[in-house]
């Protein structure tokens, strides 16, 4: 069995995906200590299984199968990731550590990300994932009113139920080992700076407006056929990686204005403040908010698909879009379980059905999603 356990819960936009693809890819060496990764890139089946509603038996299923595959190893320290477990509650997560994993000793660690630059990488995963349709203005507007970048009243809560054993960083490149997140988790995760990342590929890449722009049409055609959430999520996390694979990419990268910087500034200055005086022992968050209040653009940037891309390109992504959500509402499992083995999210053996007609609908998928990458890698042509 394991020796100690190391839960990475976030957050979202702090490097996530590029710290479980060296974790799950093996891409570090170290011989002072030892690594035990979850079986899967991301563990989010973990996180649903701690809602209040879940089911006993996916509970089991989840944190049963996590415990036989840690039982496997006869010493390391297990390491668990995913970003969902931000939405979770530590004391629930603690409870069912309880169950399955009793007496073994259990550091989490998280990164907080500054509000401002927050809010902006969300807007841009929103637009990708067609969970929001509105402009950048509207989006900081609403981003006040919901609890996801009230650090304070989530964070300290952590820390009351894992003491000494929750870590906090602050997702910001001077304060991190190298400037780095993922350097900064493995020296955390492994108790020493003696090791060495190993080389893997860029999966998550920040998107250019022009390409968010795409993505927006892309999904206002899924929307408009009422494909379910999970599916819009797992088509706009193909993309991104399509997109990242992609050679000679360029383009402006999403930037605030100066009044959604203002309004920002505003709206979480006292938690910012909060939460330097709890974690950090000085202003690193609020002093972040300042600086993107001082360094917007006095111009709004346009998200709008007629503003980056000529008509027949418009027609062609509605068409592509179209078409792949005739295939997926005709077999809604057949190419969204292809894409979970793809990024690791389950075994191949996992796939209840794979027959030709199924294969044949996924292909038809992933065809259409390199027609459509193709035209978001190059905006404005004829």
């Amino acid at each position: 069995m394991i020796q100690d356990l190391l839960i990475h819960t976030g957050d979202p936009k702090t490097g996530t995906s590029s710290i479980q693809s060296v974790l799950n890819t093996g891409a570090w060496r170290c011989s002072a200590a030892h690594l035990v990764p979850q079986k899967h890139l991301n563990n989010a089946p973990l996180a649903n299984a701690l809602k209040a509603n879940a089911d006993p038996a996916f509970v089991e299923a989840q944190f049963g199968s996590l415990r036989d595959w840690f039982a496997c190893h006869d010493s390391g320290t297990g390491v668990i990731s995913t970003e969902f477990l931000a939405r979770r509650s530590p004391h629930r997560l603690q409870e069912v550590l309880e169950s399955y994993f009793p007496g073994l000793p259990t550091r989490t660690i998280s990164y907080v990300r500054p509000h401002a630059s927050r809010a902006l990488s969300a807007y841009g995963q929103r637009l990708k994932t067609g969970t929001f349709d509105g402009s950048l203005q509207e989006f900081c507007r609403f981003i006040t009113t919901v609890p996801t970048l009230y650090y304070a009243k989530r964070f300290p809560a952590w820390r009351t139920v894992f003491g000494g054993g929750m870590i906090l960083r602050p997702f910001v490149r001077s304060a991190l080992r190298d400037g780095d997140a993922v350097s900064d988790f493995f020296y955390h995760a492994l108790g020493t700076g003696n090791f060495e990342l190993l080389p893997v590929e860029l999966v998550n890449e920040a998107l250019s407006v022009a390409e968010l722009s795409g993505m927006r049409l892309v999904q206002q055609v899924l929307r408009r056929q009422e494909l379910a959430d999970h599916h819009r999520l797992a088509l706009g996390g193909a993309l991104q990686r399509s997109l990242s694979a992609q050679s000679g990419r360029c383009g402006k990268k999403p930037v605030l204005d100066q009044a959604s910087a203002s309004h920002l500034l505003e709206a979480f200055r006292e938690d910012a403040r909060a939460m330097d005086r709890q974690f950090f022992g000085h202003p690193i968050l609020e002093e972040e908010l300042q600086r993107s209040r001082d360094s917007t653009s006095h111009t709004r940037q346009d998200f709008s698909p007629e503003a980056h891309f000529l008509p027949h390109q418009r027609t062609r992504l509605d068409e592509a879009a179209t078409r792949i959500g005739t295939l997926i509402r005709k077999m809604p499992k057949a190419w969204r379980q292809e894409y979970q083995v793809s990024v690791s999210q389950r075994d191949p053996s996992d796939i209840a059905d794979s027959s030709p007609a199924h294969r044949k609908n996924a292909k038809n998928v992933w065809n259409l999603l390199d027609e459509i990458t193709a035209i978001l890698a190059q905006p404005n042509t004829g």
